[in-house]
């Protein structure tokens, strides 16, 4: 067997800026493991910008243990998480570059929010633009489509490659608490009995809702962000039920990075992205034993975190 083949293998998507590029350095610089980590992004020339940048940057690190850092190789590929066809393409590439079985670690970070139109045709991973932060039948319809189904159907796909004892981390947020919604649908997201059919209703319930202007009375909050969010700490709860018996004894978690600055927060939140990357790069690297008793569970500053 070569080096390669006992390195392990992190897959970050949305990983050109802010938290991913964060996590992607920090998966870096740890010694802990030998890693051989893809940054993936949507656009060709700004993953391979911050690819350059990270490798620079990854060759001027001192290390107490430089032989086991530069075995941590970078590498970037393509990957348009809202496309089907782009999730195919690189797990092909995966299964011909390691095998059937080709990832240890995938980090669910690709996702954001909706920005004002601009002359520049900003995107979730363009330049700064103002964020629309309105509740209506577009705006939900697309934010949970880019932070709820996106993940949903990366990880769907991903799941059958994961290597035993894999790692599925989803970024989502403490806003989305189970306070923030009313009547029966608290219960309903933790109940054991949820499938990933209910899970879709619910979200596609919300923006039907949104659309008819009667989410409250379904016990939605108008807060597509956090509903999207809150359907990813579901679907964790729910792959860890799903998969207890698998023999591979896969791990799922959701981590919510803290209050980061970011293009949606601003300016003044008062996290870094290499703060807010603490926590998931914690969680995908730390002692699995310590990970199974939270398994499909909420984590944050270091810590499970009761939903």
């Amino acid at each position: 067997m070569s080096s390669e083949d006992r390195r392990l293998v992190a897959v970050v998507t949305g990983a050109n800026r802010g938290i991913g590029k964060a996590i992607v350095r920090r998966l870096l610089q740890q010694t802990t493991v030998p890693l051989i980590i893809y940054l993936t992004a949507r656009s060709v020339e700004r993953g391979q910008l911050t690819f350059d940048e990270l490798r620079r940057e990854q060759l001027r690190w001192p290390a107490e243990e430089p032989t086991q850092q530069l075995l941590n190789e970078l590498r970037f590929h393509q990957l348009d998480v809202s496309d089907l066809d782009s999730i195919h393409t690189f797990i092909e590439y995966l299964t011909l570059m390691h095998g059937e079985q080709s990832v240890d670690i995938l980090i669910n970070n690709a996702g954001g929010v909706v920005h004002q139109p601009t002359t520049n045709d900003d995107d979730d991973e363009g330049g700064p633009a103002r964020v629309v932060r309105t509740c209506d039948a577009k705006t939900a319809y697309q934010i949970v489509h880019m932070n709820y189904f996106t993940a949903v159907n990366m990880t769907s796909l991903m799941l059958p490659r994961l290597r035993p004892n894999g790692r599925v981390v989803f970024m989502v947020t403490a806003l989305a608490h189970l306070g923030i919604f009313s009547g029966d649908l608290p219960k309903v997201l933790v109940s054991d009995e949820l499938n990933l059919n209910g899970l879709h209703i619910i979200e596609n319930g919300f923006i039907s809702a949104v659309g008819k202007g009667t989410y409250s009375a379904y016990g939605f909050p108008p807060m597509p962000f956090a509903v999207a969010k809150a359907g990813l700490i579901a679907y964790a709860r729910m792959l860890a039920r799903v998969f207890a018996s698998d023999p591979r004894g896969l791990l799922f978690a959701a981590v919510c990075p803290g209050y980061v600055r970011t293009d949606m927060t601003g300016p003044y939140a008062p996290l870094t992205p290499d703060q807010g990357a603490e926590t998931p790069v914690y969680v995908a690297l730390t002692d699995a034993k310590r990970l199974r008793r939270h398994n499909g569970g909420l984590w944050k500053q270091l810590r499970p975190l009761k939903w």
